[in-house]
């Protein structure tokens, strides 16, 4: 039996010495095994191959046989852990909160109490004729946060 603690060890152990963070471990029935990994400076496909040969080499296919796949989270995924939420600071997020409540902004800071949303749209002020820019400010606390999703932009 593929136990996923097994390889989560291995894959933090291997982060630890060569850089980056292990975002989820997952091994499925028929022992399809998939490790998301990542990397402020983002993780090469060549540090990819590195984990699945130092996990295959972990694991023997005469005992059990296996199918691994070594990746990135895609920008489909949500985020998951602090050092992805530090990583895509600056980029527009969607914040799905708990109490159902959607949050869209620009990600200014990721503290140790939650993270820094600020959202500009233009606005008209009581007592002026123009519509003005005007920045809201969400600080939203970790407890809060039932997902978060980097949105895709094609924007330059």
């Amino acid at each position: 039996m593929i136990n996923a603690q097994d390889i989560r060890h291995w894959v933090e152990d291997h982060l630890t010495k060569e850089g980056g963070f292990l975002v989820d471990v997952t091994v499925s029935d028929g022992a399809n095994i998939r490790v998301l990994v990542d990397a402020d400076d983002g993780m090469p496909i060549s540090r990819c191959v590195a984990i699945s040969r130092l996990i295959e080499d972990q694991l023997d296919r005469d005992v059990q046989d296996f199918a691994l796949q070594v990746s990135t989270p895609g920008l489909d995924q949500p985020l998951k852990l602090r050092p992805q939420y530090q990583k895509n600071v600056g980029r527009i997020v969607t914040v799905q909160q708990h109490d159902g409540h959607k949050v869209e902004g620009t990600l200014t800071e990721v503290t140790e109490a939650g993270i820094v949303l600020e959202h500009k749209e233009k606005r008209r002020i009581e007592g002026r004729k123009a519509k003005e820019w005007v920045t809201d400010r969400h600080e939203l606390v970790w407890d809060t946060i039932a997902s978060t999703k980097v949105k895709i932009s094609f924007k330059q």
